[in-house]
């Protein structure tokens, strides 16, 4: 069988000559102006063509791969010279026959035309044992045969699971340069025949590119560039030593991937290699040539998603990027079975057997080393901990775990004599030359818990590389809000502590459940020379509630003062997020402007950055936890409802989220009091009144606007009204967004009426105080919406109630009792259970629809004995529970009211949380 492969370089123009830091080949570019062009932090330095680079495009790499069949023959036979073209295998048109026997009891092949061909490599089917066949090769160019030599079997193949590991892959001998050679043979150990079918041989070359040989530059300038070297991403970590200078793969012409590699979460070690190649490359050009010719060889010889190295340097320290993607994420490469994952790939080109690596080699290849190993805080003189994933040529069997130094030979892992011995006779002067450029660093930070229960403290555990400044860094990764900030300096060469944080945040108290974002950061004590930041989350998860107040007695036949709006709690500030279960009893008597002595207050609630689907209760501290609630959310929402509740024990509110973690926003727009003479009584409007709709009247509210709106001197509201109880709805907003409601001519508050998302309807009913002129104005924030104002009932000296909270109690759940409201249907329901007294006028309910059958619904709750109001009283649509409050009109002795359902099915569930009388 004879297969053919041609790759396009488009880019092998930029290939040739072009000149990236570290030396260059004297024969064929001077070094760049002032010694090279400078490194740069965080990433390598890159360079690409020059507008007058030579034109090299159509140039191609040839792969041609042609079978080895193993026939054995009685006799002997030397192989002669060969003496023409008609003594030659044309390998792209005959089987390559090993059939020769010699002296030794091996089977050599014919000579094998390798015409434009410079790499040779031989494979087999996977899981074939081709070292059995041991198999050798020698080259005849002008002067003769070579002396035999190993074509090394190599170790190299893909880890379990990853993308090279889905393909079709080969096993087979590491690549061959054999640069200008006219044929070869190969011989074999008959042997080891019955032990491999299948077996090829690979051609790998492509024609000398016009201008190949032409010097680089005397100046680049990476700055020019036309196209990033290496792409950035969510994995990319910034380095802190020097990152080396090098050619990109565009400027050395690879092919790109034939499938996106594997990435691992860090990199652990760094594996040194040599290509086991000649070392007779005497331009760049050759080098790049002998790259790209492995790059084919890695991905149609052997079936690979990519040059399998992540990085290789040449003899005259130039860096060339290897597999794509090497330079910013820890992409997994083939070139040590078993040891890829977590690994970077290093390959020094060339056979370094006996020849020495060059100093300008040594100094590049310990340049991508601190470049790679410090930007995920490895000590290239350390160890970390690894679990080899295995494999044939391994010396170790998967799942054992080591001690593994972060910088290793190849042979290490591997029954291989990479990288060569004298390549191998280097590592510990590269440990030590890596470990001096990264200077100052983290050694192998970790967290001593990834999950705490809140009120514990965690500290930041690991080595330093030297005396170390740090600063520790705490955000809530939900909010972005620092919770804490600490500073010290440490030097730990053997390991221990490095930093802690108490579980606090900027309030002194413990933060709650959720995920906070540590950061260390740290500077040389002696040297200022910063380190690479580390980073890591911890998940915080409920810790206990605080004790419970004792409860007060209730107080009831209030009056109301409205208030400018105040905010009395945020927890994205403070970091005492609610996790499942969580309280928080917050104070409200005495702060904000409310006095000492009120009784109840009128707040808005917001669940912000929820984690889960949940429900927020609010209630008197030092009472029962009800089971009503006041809002619904979920992740994808910013929910807020309002609410009137009674002040607890201490002068408190509790609040409490039933799943998830929450964050929680409240407000407080006024308060109730039993002070003789002080505040207003309140009135209900039986039919509601509109007083706003955007739809008919002034048009959709845009991003930043501000709309006036006279609420008091008509529909039912007298002149002198000082607050009004007002559903605030956001209709058919074109994005996210939200619209507060707040005394005109005041400052517009941090808080929201409503907040929506694209194309749902929302609302939410509150108490909002107007402004002397019986004025409120709307804000819109975001995209735009529709914004209509329905008013249920006002407060002001012409009022007639007062009211009276209650510990919340539920009146009824429709999911319970089997009256869930159909499309368009009309239900009455009691709110009996609730023990109202018999002389309420008005129960302060909250409502909340679940299970919805349509995507878009509307429910409303109003008295019994009248038409219902054309105002809805919540929005809301199938996947979304949502809760909103309102003050039904009621006869205290026998307390029904009607609920109306527009489309679908809905449950309704009712909660009282007071009354007026």
């Amino acid at each position: 069988m004879r297969q053919r492969a041609l790759v396009s370089l488009a880019a092998l123009a930029v290939a040739l000559g072009l000149l990236v830091g570290g030396q260059v080949a004297p024969e064929t570019s001077a070094t760049t102006a002032g010694g090279g062009v400078d490194g740069v932090v965080g990433r390598a330095a890159v360079v690409r063509a020059a507008s007058d680079a030579p034109d090299a495009a159509g140039a191609q790499v040839e792969v041609v791969e042609t079978e080895i069949v193993i026939d054995s023959v009685d006799q002997p036979a030397e192989a002669s010279e060969p003496s023409g073209e008609a003594d030659l295998v044309d390998p792209a048109n005959e089987d390559v026959v090993a059939s020769e026997p010699t002296v030794e009891g091996r089977l050599e092949t014919p000579a094998v035309d390798t015409s434009g061909a410079q790499t040779i490599g031989v494979t087999w089917p996977e899981g074939a044992d081709g070292s059995a066949l041991t198999p050798e090769v020698r080259t005849f160019d002008g002067d003769g045969w070579s002396p035999w030599r190993a074509l090394d079997v190599s170790d190299a193949a893909p880890d379990p699971g990853t993308p090279d590991d889905a393909r079709e892959v080969r096993g087979g001998t590491d690549s061959l340069w054999i640069g200008d050679a006219e044929a070869i043979q190969l011989s074999f150990d008959p042997a080891g025949n019955e032990a491999v079918e299948g077996m090829r041989l690979a051609l790998i070359g492509a024609p000398q590119a016009s201008g190949s040989d032409e010097a680089a530059p005397d100046e680049v300038d990476p700055d020019a560039a036309t196209q990033e070297a290496v792409v950035r991403t969510a994995a990319y970590v910034p380095a802190q030593a020097v990152a080396p200078q090098m050619y990109t793969r565009a400027a050395w012409g690879a092919r790109p991937e034939v499938c996106a590699p594997g990435v691992a979460g860090t990199l652990l070690t760094a594996v040194v290699h040599h290509t086991a190649d000649s070392n007779s490359y005497s331009t760049v050009a050759q080098a790049m040539q002998q790259i790209r010719n492995d790059q084919a060889y890695h991905i149609d010889g052997r079936g690979w998603c990519d040059i399998g190295y992540n990085f290789v340097v040449d003899k005259w320290g130039n860096v060339y990027e290897g597999r794509a993607g090497s330079g910013d994420r820890p992409v997994i490469g083939v070139h040590a079975g078993g040891f890829n994952t977590a690994t970077v790939g290093i390959a020094m080109l060339g056979d370094f057997s006996t020849i020495t690596p060059s100093p300008a080699m040594q100094e590049a290849v310990a340049k991508v080393i601190a470049w790679r190993l410090g930007s995920y805080h490895r000590d290239p003189m350390s160890t970390v901990g690894y679990t080899t994933g295995g494999g044939e040529n391994s010396r170790y069997a998967a799942g054992t775990y080591l001690a593994l130094p972060t910088v290793i030979g190849h042979r290490d892992v591997a029954y291989t004599a990479c990288p060569g011995q004298a390549g191998y006779s280097l590592l510990g002067g590269l440990r030590a030359r890596a470990r001096q450029l990264i200077d100052t660093g983290w050694v192998n930070p970790s967290l001593s818990a990834g999950s705490v229960v809140s009120g514990t403290p965690i500290s930041v555990n690991g080595a330093t590389l030297g005396s170390t400044a740090w600063t520790l860094t705490v955000v809530d990764e939900r909010t972005g809000v620092t919770m804490a900030s600490r500073t010290g300096v440490v030097d730990q060469p053997s390991g221990g502590q490095l930093a802690a944080w108490d579980g606090r945040g900027p309030a002194g108290v413990p933060v709650g459940p959720g995920p906070y974002r540590l950061t260390l950061t740290g500077t040389g004590a002696a040297t200022g020379t910063p380190a690479v930041p580390w980073a890591a989350t911890v998940t915080v998860t409920t810790g206990p509630n605080p004790a419970t107040v004792a409860p007060v007695p209730a107080a009831d036949d209030l009056t109301f003062v409205p208030m400018t709006p105040q905010r009395l709690l945020d927890t994205r500030q403070t970091g005492q997020s609610l996790g499942a279960g969580s309280r928080i009893d917050l104070t409200v008597a005495g702060v904000g402007g409310i006095p000492a002595d009120a009784k109840a207050v009128a707040l808005n609630v917001t669940a912000v950055h929820s984690s889960a689907g949940t429900f927020v209760r609010a209630w008197p501290a030092g009472q029962a936890t009800p089971d009503a609630s006041i809002l619904n959310t979920d992740p994808s929402r910013t929910t807020g409802a309002g609410t009137m509740v009674g002040v607890g024990g201490q002068g408190k509110v509790s609040l409490s989220n039933n799943a998830g973690a929450t964050h929680l926003v409240v407000d407080v727009f006024g308060y109730y009091t039993d002070s003789p003479g002080v505040g207003a009584l309140y009135s209900p409007l039986p039919a509601g009144a509109r007083v706003l709709d955007t739809r008919t009247e002034g048009g959709r509210m845009t991003s930043a606007e501000r709309r006036t709106v006279q609420v008091a001197g008509r529909d039912g509201i007298p002149a002198d009204a000082t607050a009004v109880l007002v559903n605030v709805s956001s209709v058919l907003p074109s994005g996210g967004g939200n619209v507060s409601a707040f005394p005109s001519g005041g400052a517009v508050p941090t808080t929201a009426s409503v907040n929506h998302l694209p194309g749902g309807n929302v609302s939410n009913r509150s108490v909002v105080p107007l402004s002397a002129s019986g004025r409120l104005d709307l804000a819109l924030q975001g995209a735009s919406a529709d914004v209509v104002l329905d008013v249920v009932g006002w407060y002001g000296p012409s009022g007639t109630l007062a009211f009276t909270p209650i510990t919340p109690k539920r009146a009824f759940d429709t999911r319970t009792d089997g009256t869930q409201l159909g499309e368009g249907q009309t239900r009455e329901y009691s709110l009996a259970a609730a023990m109202l007294p018999a002389d309420a006028r008005v129960a302060v309910l909250s409502l909340a629809a679940t299970r919805q059958s349509a995507g878009v619904t509307f429910l409303s709750v109003w008295p019994r004995a009248v038409p219902r109001p054309v105002a809805s009283d919540l929005n809301t649509g199938a996947g979304r529970d949502q809760a909103n409050s309102t003050a039904v009109p009621v006869d205290g002795a026998d307390p029904r009211v009607q609920g109306y359902n527009d489309r679908g099915q809905a449950d309704l569930v009712v909660d009282v949380l007071g009354y007026f009388r």
